[in-house]
């Protein structure tokens, strides 16, 4: 099976190496004598429509898992429909479910829709299922939590471990006398001043895909409250005047002015290109992503470095509690789930994980692996960082507040960065909006 020697990544803490246990038991293919002979057996199709690329190591990792749950006996066939484009893939998911024809798997964010679904029984606890196979200790607080709705609900499991930090070029830092990364938002937009008046272009983001400016939005909040600002806007509570919003739209409106020029139609594949040509200083992207920095993908002559979320006085955070989650979750279709169902998602759980590490990723659960050097030194280094995160992660806004408040910030944000927007006027907007989606 995939049992192997690995050294304990457990809440990401490396240890000294051990054997990989739990592998089969409850997850195991359905044997023979319970299903008949293998042959004999209908093919069973289940339907996963995902909100990633077909080449998403997810996707690849998942089939692999499925390979080798047919091996054991099993006889699934893995349909996927891949939808990269998130807002188009929101969209169709919306409408296949209103028209009853809900995937037997599908991408799910712990969004008010989500909350929505699970009130009318359409979602699978999976807080019931991981208690019936064992395995809930299996995965790591952060990742797994991170799928739970506003109300304390389980209906997804997490298929990766994502943390998110700014990348930087050594070199053009360097050379604006530039010595360290930034430690707070303050130095961070100190160095953004510096930077342009050496002739760079501080800051790449993909402005044009919203997520990535909506997290820069959300830093001084999170520092500032943890998510509790964040939670009391969504419940109607707060307001953006309240010292936390205004932290934020004011942060905003002065980085802005160091973004590359056409940032608001720059998506993020576009950015990352803008930095990894070394045209940008520094780019916000998460680990997702780490792949095109290790040494085999990064060009040559590239030498970068990376700091996570800055921190700013007054904070209630640690510098070590940043964005760290479970990424988009897997959530499952109750009324297909029978047994055979269950069987074969039991065995994902159990050896989806080891699978995902070998490609060189974070994982949602407690991997071990052996002898490091096998790894880039990078993803070595950031699975250390991990295993050094504290116990609050930030929540990204556009999971836990309404479509249309999202919307409103979205289509407000882009002119609060260009200075064709005031910070007063954003935070009217966010609030109206907030107002009228109680």
């Amino acid at each position: 099976m995939f049992s192997r020697r690995m050294r304990c990544i457990g809440g990401l803490v490396l240890t000294s190496a051990v054997l990989l246990t739990g592998c089969s038991g409850g997850g195991k293919a359905a044997s023979t004598e319970e299903a008949g002979s293998s042959s004999e057996k209908a093919e069973r199709e289940i339907h996963y429509f995902s909100s990633r690329s077909s080449s998403d190591d997810t996707l690849l990792s998942l089939q692999e898992v499925t390979d080798s749950y047919n091996k054991e006996g099993g006889k699934i066939k893995l349909i996927i429909d891949s939808n990269a484009d998130r807002s188009s893939y929101d969209q169709k998911l919306r409408t296949m479910i209103a028209g009853q024809q809900m995937p037997d798997m599908f991408d799910l964010d712990a969004s008010p829709y989500a909350v929505e679904l699970g009130n009318q029984g359409m979602l699978t606890d999976m807080d019931q299922f991981l208690d019936e196979i064992g395995e809930k200790d299996s995965y790591i607080p952060l990742a797994l939590n991170y799928g739970r709705t506003s109300d304390g609900k389980l209906y997804t499991l997490p298929l990766e471990f994502s943390t998110e930090m700014i990348w930087y070029n050594t070199e053009i830092f360097s050379d604006a006398g530039i010595s360290e990364a930034p430690k707070t938002l303050d130095e961070l937009l100190a160095d953004c001043k510096i930077l342009k008046e050496k002739g760079y272009t501080p800051f790449g983001i993909g402005g044009g895909d919203g997520w990535p400016l909506l997290r820069l939005l959300a830093t001084y909040p999170f520092r500032l409250s943890g998510n509790d600002f964040l939670n009391r806007l969504a419940s109607g509570e707060a307001k953006m005047e309240e010292e936390p919003g205004v932290k934020a739209s004011e942060f905003m409106a002065e980085i802005g002015q160091y973004f590359q020029p056409g940032f608001s139609t720059t998506d993020v594949a576009t950015g990352l290109n803008l930095f990894l040509s070394g045209k940008v200083a520094m780019y916000p992207t998460g680990t997702w992503e780490l792949n095109y920095f290790t040494d085999e993908k990064r060009p040559e002559k590239l030498k970068l470095g990376y700091f996570y979320m800055p921190s700013c006085e007054g904070a209630v955070t640690k510098p070590n509690e940043y964005w760290a989650f479970g990424g988009i979750g897997l959530a499952v279709n109750p009324k297909s789930f029978d047994k055979e169902y269950k069987d074969y998602l039991s065995y994902i759980v159990k050896n989806y994980s080891k699978v995902y590490f070998s490609h060189q990723h974070m994982t949602p659960q407690k991997v071990e692996t052996g002898d490091s050097s096998k790894f880039d030194p990078l993803f070595v280094k950031v699975m250390e960082d991990a295993s050094k995160i504290g116990e609050t992660a930030a929540r990204p806004w556009d999971v836990v507040l309404k479509e249309d408040v999202v919307s409103v910030i979205n289509d407000n944000l882009p002119g609060l960065c260009m200075g064709e927007e005031t910070p007063e006027d954003f935070r009217k907007a966010v609030d109206e909006a907030l107002e009228n989606n109680r």
